[in-house]
């Protein structure tokens, strides 16, 4: 055999060896995981997600412990349960998969938009396009949300229930409080227990009557039965109110007589016991010059001052407005109907109000924008019976069917608003049905988990450090799992928080997360990875660039070295007893003394930059390595595997494709810890 033939020969077994070597270690690090592919592949996703979380413990590769989380997000999804995914989506990305595949924000944000966050979604599209990702098909996407946001009217907490114990296959509307404890009702209903054999000409039903309820220790609400018949008549009554002490009643009254519809009027009706004493009018408008104007839905303020109705009497905008009476107590008697003008009133309806008490006026109209029919508005309260210009509440109380009568809830600690409407949106009892309305308090809990980096286990007895804006510190101590956590009674909404992880003989973490203008409840789940402290070892960075034969740090639209050096800044504050040196490489071409004068300066560059942003010199030291120390690798990198020494020789042999790639990986800024025994200054 010639001597060329035996160097190939040799060269040829060089190469299989290094190849098996590679694919030991792949087998090595996809064992736990290759049957859950398999699975994954064959459409079993949930099987896969089963056996992708029992592999996570055997899983000690950053990166695939990523993949895994990954493709857990993955199972999620694809068997329709989005919801599910979130929480694995977001810990591929700690994990930070997104470096080996942006996909994952993608991924996660169709999820987001599959459960109707699309705000949220629109950011996790564009972090895909930041990342390289296709901006075509995130652009589709961020329009669907866009357009799924507004056709939704905005994002809700609250949830909206028929009280179905209350409504009927009839006419069943706007329920009032009529006790001061709050367990008593009455709403106005055509049911077939009303007053009367007739039917009302206007609606094919009985004529409307009052009926009262009661709500028992379990808050279970009786079935409504009818007022005694000094009130209820074969006409129609309908949208009472009370004082604030509850002895009067004032209710809606429109009299029936034969083929004569007469006009309404407000009637009063004093409290006996569970009785009441026969009715007498209001006499808001002189029958005598006008009987034909509509007088109802009558609504006292608080205070019992103010007397707010609807009516289209002469000298309103058009339609039905709003109008107020003021009560004077010396001579028992009300004032000169005031239209409450504008913002309230417009040229279509302005109906059914009620005021909160903190003073604020709640109406239905079809003459303000909304989302068909009557909506709900709310116009706070600017001075006596004035109010700020109207808002919509928004879907789900307003529909595109007509809603309104909306009245807040009392005495509910559970939620942060609550209270009832009516509306006859499909899916209803009967014709209008009566809703409960109640938005749960924002519930906040962080769960996070400390791991060491290298290994991937989980790191017990970390110290972790959670401060809050409002104040709040709380200092925890990982489990022997390596996790932490706050309940929801320690993570409020309207805060922005930091969390500090720290371990002896490790390099600090930590995060921020916030609360601030969330609109739904979350659980923060966070995973913190620690690496171990080894002197004199070099530890990577985000690259920081220069400019050709340059020292200032490279900054264009599309590299921000100096954000690169935050990483290191933020190291040092979260970790101030560190003092770290700072080392600037250069690859081997070029001359050495060039080589090392350069990297001298650069390493001198980031450590001016990092004394300018406020870290202390003594705790830093700047050293120019030239091309003296080639880079080993911890890892494969590419093509090069790992525990490869980037040597001159070395890349000499490269084909030419790769040898820029390798001078790259030497071409490096990075750090190393000195002490870690550094007293700060006070």
């Amino acid at each position: 055999m010639s001597k060329t033939s035996l160097m190939k020969l040799v060269q040829r077994a060089l190469l299989l060896s290094v190849m098996l070597m590679t694919a030991g270690v792949a087998t090595a690090q996809n064992k736990a995981t290759k049957k859950a592919d398999d699975v994954f592949a064959d459409g079993g996703y949930m099987e896969a997600a089963r056996l992708y979380q029992a592999s996570v413990p055997q899983v000690k590769d950053l990166d695939e412990k990523g993949r895994i989380f990954f493709q857990i997000g993955e199972c999620n999804r694809l068997s329709t349960n989005s919801t599910g995914s979130l929480e694995w989506y977001e810990k591929s990305i700690t994990a930070q998969y997104y470096s080996t595949n942006p996909e994952v924000y993608f991924n996660y944000a169709t999820a987001l938009q599959d459960v109707g966050r699309w705000e949220d979604a629109i950011a996790q599209y564009n972090k895909y396009t930041g990342r390289g990702g296709e901006k075509s098909k995130a652009a589709s996407r961020i329009k669907a949300c866009e357009e799924a946001a507004e056709k939704k009217a905005g994002k809700t907490r609250l949830i909206v229930e028929n009280m179905t114990e209350l409504n009927t296959a009839f006419f069943d509307y706007a329920l009032a409080y009529s006790s001061k404890k709050s367990d008593e009702i009455i709403i106005s209903s055509s049911r077939q227990a009303s007053t009367g054999p007739k039917e009302d000409p206007k609606t094919g039903e009985s004529f409307m009557d009052l009926f009262f309820a009661e709500r028992d220790k379990k808050g279970k609400w009786s079935t409504p039965q009818p007022l005694n018949n000094t009130v209820n008549t074969p006409s129609n009554e309908g949208v009472v109110c009370f004082d604030k002490d509850f002895g009067t009643m004032y209710y809606t009254f429109c009299e029936y007589n034969k083929e004569d519809r007469m006009a309404c009027d407000i009637l009063t009706a004093k409290r006996q016991g569970n009785n009441y004493t026969a009715p007498e009018a209001l006499k808001l408008i002189d029958r005598e010059a006008d009987d034909s104007s509509m007088v109802g839905h009558p609504c006292l303020s608080p205070d019992d001052k103010f007397l707010v109705f609807a009516s289209d009497m002469p000298g309103g905008r058009g339609g039905k407005d709003l109008w107020y009476v003021t009560y004077d107590k010396k001579n028992d008697s009300w004032s000169t109907p005031k239209n409450l003008g504008t913002p309230v009133n417009t040229s279509g309806d302005e109906m059914f109000p009620w005021i909160s008490d903190d003073g604020h006026l709640f109406f239905a109209s079809n003459g303000h924008a909304g989302l068909g029919g009557l909506d709900i508005f709310k116009a706070e309260k600017t001075g006596d019976m004035t109010f700020a210009a109207p808002a919509n509440m928004g879907y789900p109380i307003n529909s595109s069917s007509d809603d309104f009568a909306m009245s807040l809830e009392k005495g509910n600690k559970a939620s942060d608003f609550s209270g009832f409407f009516t509306s006859n949106r499909p899916g209803g009892k009967g014709k209008d049905d009566i809703y409960y309305f109640t938005m749960p308090p924002l519930e906040f809990t962080l769960v996070g988990t400390a791991y060491d980096q290298e290994t991937g286990t989980p790191l017990a007895g970390c110290k972790v450090l959670v401060k809050g804006s409002d104040g709040s510190d709380y200092s925890l101590t990982t489990d022997g799992n390596g996790g932490f956590s706050l309940d929801k009674t320690k993570v409020l909404p309207g805060v922005n928080y930091t969390v500090d992880v720290q371990k002896d003989k490790y390099i600090g973490t930590g995060d921020k997360f916030s609360t601030v203008g969330l609109k739904e409840s979350t659980n923060f789940a966070r995973e913190y990875f620690l690496l171990p402290i080894i002197q004199e070892r070099e530890y990577k960075m985000p690259l920081v660039l220069y400019p050709y034969d340059q020292t200032v740090l490279l900054v264009n639209d599309t590299v921000n070295s100096a954000d690169s050096l935050l990483y290191l800044f933020n190291l040092m504050i979260q970790n101030p007893t560190f003092v770290i040196e700072l080392n600037a490489h250069t690859d081997a071409r070029g001359a050495d003394d060039y080589n090392q004068r350069l990297s001298q300066g650069r390493a001198e560059t980031c450590v001016n930059y990092l004394i300018s942003k406020g870290i202390d010199p003594a705790r830093l030291k700047a050293v120019g390595k030239g091309e003296r120390e080639p880079r080993k690798l911890l890892t494969a990198q590419g093509p090069f595997p790992a525990n490869t020494v980037l040597t001159e020789a070395y890349i000499s042999k490269l084909p030419p494709s790769q040898q820029e790639s390798a001078h790259q990986l030497n071409r490096r800024t990075v750090f190393k810890i000195l002490a870690t025994d550094f007293v700060p200054k006070k």
